[in-house]
């Protein structure tokens, strides 16, 4: 099948990558600077033409369409879009909150899934499995939030949480599934080394979630390990 991954040079992004690679599928791997990802390159030169490198910046409308232009000379269709790309202001206690920070957040974790998936919905019509994957936290649930501070990251992304409980509405006439997802607290340079689970079992259970969606499910918030988070 084929899959689109967005930051795909690191931590999550280049483990679906990898994995995904590993099983057969054809990856189109999205980042910002792609010719500077050396993990990309070296997948490259192993898989070659199963391996699309596409430059791509989310928070950006004309590089999302410039990759859209890329991804179209090489497919007619698009099975699965994983939208993994996020950024964090940090810990960002109250008093160091700024409208920069909160607009940066919401412009990538936020606006960059739903217009990537506008973008490339034709191809994902077009495609066989039809799945749109959003990579949320389990910190953007505010039914079980207990802690203030980390303002930007968790907002953005409980806004992601509603662009895609709209979405799945919109797509579900055209067979296509869209969830959201907790990743889990991933031991990568935004997890850090404290975390509680390496990029390749978050992966693992990512994927098994995603190769076994059904349309009932689509608008849900789950976990890795396949359970739902609360909203």
């Amino acid at each position: 099948m084929r899959y689109l991954v967005t930051g795909a040079n690191r931590g999550i992004g280049l483990e679906l990558t990898r994995q995904l690679l590993g099983r057969g599928e054809q990856v189109f791997a999205a980042c910002r600077a792609p010719e500077r990802a050396s993990a990309l390159q070296a997948l490259k030169e192993e898989y070659g033409e199963r391996l699309v490198l596409v430059p791509l910046d989310v928070s950006d409308p004309a590089s999302i369409a410039a990759s859209y232009d890329l991804v179209r000379q090489h497919a007619d269709a698009l099975d699965v879009l994983i939208n993994n790309a996020g950024i964090s202001a940090g810990s960002e206690p109250l008093g160091r909150v700024t409208q920069e920070k909160l607009l940066e957040n919401y412009r990538v974790n936020a606006a960059g899934p739903i217009l990537m998936a506008q973008q490339y919905l034709d191809l994902l019509r077009a495609g066989g499995a039809k799945k749109i994957v959003n990579l949320s936290t389990g910190i953007s649930s505010i039914g079980t939030r207990e802690h203030g501070g980390m303002y930007s990251y968790t907002a953005s992304k409980a806004g992601l949480n509603m662009l895609n409980k709209n979405l799945s509405y919109d797509v579900a006439p055209y067979g296509i599934v869209s969830i959201v997802i907790d990743p889990g607290w991933v031991q990568t340079d935004m997890g850090g080394p404290n975390a509680w689970i390496t990029p390749d079992e978050s992966v693992k259970g990512i994927l098994n979630v995603v190769d076994h969606l059904t349309p009932s499910q689509s608008g849900h918030f789950f976990h890795y390990s396949g359970s739902e988070v609360p909203w």
